[in-house]
């Protein structure tokens, strides 16, 4: 059975109440101390007040009252699935509104075109609707087509731009997480930049691969910037939720504070090697290197001997030949 809410605060005050302090000193602090409480002992001193655990803003005054809004406000927001992704959506909404108003609304429509050599951007649709871009034709690199986001190098520098924008909300983000945070240490900051470094870094070229795809299919200006801007919201949500489902980040984190946490065995493991053992093993090494060497150019010195010299063509003795018997083919013996 366990213990209710009540129940618990309870204990919890009973627990800080139930406590006693104990200080160590040398018999000279010890007598430099009680003359200093006897000489300010005529002076009024406020009763100290009892601070539970679960008031923390007591203890840490500004700080701790600023982490408990920050936990139920920011914190909670931050660590959905959709809150970042939704804020970084919002922006994508407004720069699409304001691409739509400088390029004279959804039914303007672009074609590339190719004269002397050089690229150009051909705008068509009504040229008085538009707050920018007024004319009929730029070229491919042009600098109003550029920030404005239309072609394949506007469509690559508001990918680049978003995804600079998503690194920096990142980054902030994680660094709020990491001070509002008592238990957190400077290992988990940085696992957690480049997990959502990670993230970022995939929604942005996912969305600029079908930003571009779009681009070059469909001849409306600014679909391809909706289209970038959708998919890189819904990665987004995606990601997260593949984040919270497995404990990728807080995976990351342990292994970052085991890995921190045993350098200094692994330091130690290291300089039990004594120089001794490394001449041994050095030696060991060496010998087994020259001796595989040896080996290898006995066998290929044996080898090309037998390829390259023939039997007949050794350099033999010329030994006697052997004394050749007489023919008794034709002796016949005597009949008797």
């Amino acid at each position: 059975m366990s213990l209710s809410e009540t129940q618990l605060k309870q204990l919890d005050r009973d627990m800080d109440s139930n406590q006693r302090e104990m200080v160590v000193l040398s018999m000279d602090d010890a007598n430099a101390m009680m003359a200093e409480r006897n000489a300010s002992s005529s002076i009024g001193t406020q009763s100290p007040q009892i601070c539970y655990r679960t008031q923390p803003g007591m203890l840490d005054g500004l700080w701790g009252n600023t982490q408990s809004i920050y936990n139920a406000t920011v914190h909670q927001f931050v660590n959905t699935t959709w809150g970042v992704p939704a804020a970084l959506g919002a922006y994508d909404a407004y720069n699409v509104s304001r691409l739509l108003s400088d390029i004279g609304g959804f039914g303007t429509k672009i074609k590339v075109l190719i004269n002397n050599g050089k690229q150009y951007v051909v705008l068509t649709g009504y040229p008085g609707l538009r707050n920018r871009l007024k004319g009929t034709r730029y070229g491919i690199r042009n600098a109003q087509l550029i920030e404005v986001g239309i072609g394949r190098y506007g469509i690559r520098g508001s990918s680049i731009k978003g995804f600079k924008l998503s690194c920096y909300v990142a980054v902030g983000i994680e660094v709020a997480e990491w001070a509002f945070n008592d238990e957190a240490v400077l290992t988990d900051l940085f696992a957690g930049v480049g997990v959502e470094l990670i993230k970022a870094g995939i929604a942005t070229a996912i969305g600029y691969a079908v930003a571009t795809l779009v681009g070059t299919s469909l001849a409306f200006a600014a679909l391809p910037v909706i289209a970038g801007a959708i998919l890189v919201f819904g990665i987004g949500i995606g990601l997260n939720a593949l984040d919270n489902n497995y404990g990728i980040k807080n995976s990351v984190k342990s292994g970052m504070r085991y890995a921190v946490d045993n350098i200094r065995y692994l330091h130690e493991q290291a300089t039990r090697v004594s120089a001794k053992d490394l001449q041994i093993y050095t030696e060991k090494v060496a010998a087994s290197i020259i001796n595989q060497l040896l080996d290898q150019a006995y066998d290929e010195t044996k080898s090309w001997i037998l390829r390259k010299i023939q039997p007949g063509d050794l350099p033999l003795p010329s030994w006697p030949k052997a004394p050749e018997l007489p023919n008794f083919s034709n002796f016949k013996l005597p009949k008797f």
